[in-house]
C-alpha cells in the first residue's frame, strides 16, 4: 500500500513534537532546564502546525487525530511533568512526585474527553487545553531561571501546576482562537503584542498565558454569580407572589 508524501508531512510535524518532548525530558534530567523549557515551546509550535498542514494539504485522517493526541500526552503531559519534577519536585519528597504524576493523569483525561465529546460552543474549549497547561509550567520555570522568584520555596510552582491540572479536567470554558474573526483592531493589537514578545519573550508570553488561565476562572465565577442572582431574584419574586 502506497502512502502519499502529503499524508506523511503533517505526521512528521507530530513526530517532531514527540521527539522534542523526549529531548526535553533528557535535558531536564541533566539539569539543563533552560534547554528543556525551550524544547517544549518549539514542540508546541510543531503541534500547532501539524493540523494546519493537514488541512492545507487535505490529508486529515483519523490516524492523524489519534497520533496527535498521543503526541500531546508526551510533549505536553510527560515532558513538562518531568521538567517540574527535576526542577522543583525532587526537594519535596512524595508531594513532589504526586503533583507531576497527577498532571500527566489529568492531561490524559483531558485529551480523552476532548476526543469523545463535541462542544456545543465551537469557540470555547471545555477545560484548560493541555498545551496551555504545559506552557504555563514551562514559562514560570523560565521566569524563575531569570529572576529566582521561587528561590525561597518551590511550593507555589507545585501548587500552580496542580491548579492547572485541575482546570484541565474542569468544565470551565476557555476561548478558542481558531475561529476568531480578525479585523483591523485585532490585527493592530496582535502586532503590538508581537513587538512586546520580541523585546521580552518569556515575560510577555508568561503574562499572556497566565492571563488566559485566570480569565477562564474569573469568567466562570462571574457566570456562577449571575446564576445565583437569577435564582435569588426568582425566589424573591415567587415569595412576593405567594404573599400577594
Amino acid at each position: 500500500m502506497k502512502i502519499s508524501p502529503l499524508f506523511i508531512l503533517p505526521n512528521l510535524f507530530t513526530a517532531g513534537s514527540i521527539f522534542l518532548g523526549m529531548l526535553s525530558i533528557i535535558a531536564a534530567s541533566h539539569d539543563r532546564f533552560m534547554l528543556a523549557c525551550w524544547l517544549i515551546v518549539i514542540s508546541m509550535i510543531l503541534d500547532g502546525l501539524d493540523g494546519r498542514v493537514a488541512r492545507l494539504t487535505n490529508t486529515s485522517s483519523k490516524f492523524g487525530v489519534e497520533f496527535d493526541s498521543l503526541a500531546d500526552i508526551v510533549a505536553f503531559g510527560v515532558a513538562p511533568a518531568m521538567l517540574l519534577f527535576f526542577y522543583a519536585g525532587e526537594s519535596y519528597g512524595r508531594l513532589g512526585q504526586v503533583v507531576p504524576a497527577l498532571f500527566v493523569i489529568f492531561g490524559a483525561i483531558r485529551l480523552a474527553r476532548f476526543n469523545i465529546t463535541t462542544s456545543n460552543e465551537p469557540n470555547f474549549f471545555i477545560g484548560l487545553p493541555i498545551p496551555s497547561a504545559a506552557i504555563f509550567i514551562v514559562l514560570w520555570i523560565l521566569i524563575d531561571l531569570d529572576y529566582s522568584i521561587f528561590a525561597t520555596s518551590m511550593l507555589p510552582l507545585l501548587i500552580g501546576a496542580f491548579v492547572v491540572g485541575i482546570l484541565m479536567v474542569s468544565n470551565i470554558r476557555y476561548p478558542s482562537f481558531k475561529k476568531m474573526q480578525w479585523n483591523l483592531k485585532s490585527f493592530i493589537i496582535l502586532v503590538i503584542l508581537l513587538g512586546i514578545i520580541f523585546v521580552y519573550p518569556p515575560e510577555a508570553i508568561c503574562a499572556i498565558i497566565s492571563g488566559y488561565v485566570v480569565y477562564g476562572v474569573v469568567r466562570w465565577i462571574m457566570l456562577f454569580g449571575k446564576i445565583l442572582c437569577k435564582l435569588e431574584h426568582s425566589k424573591t419574586q415567587k415569595t412576593k407572589g405567594d404573599h400577594d
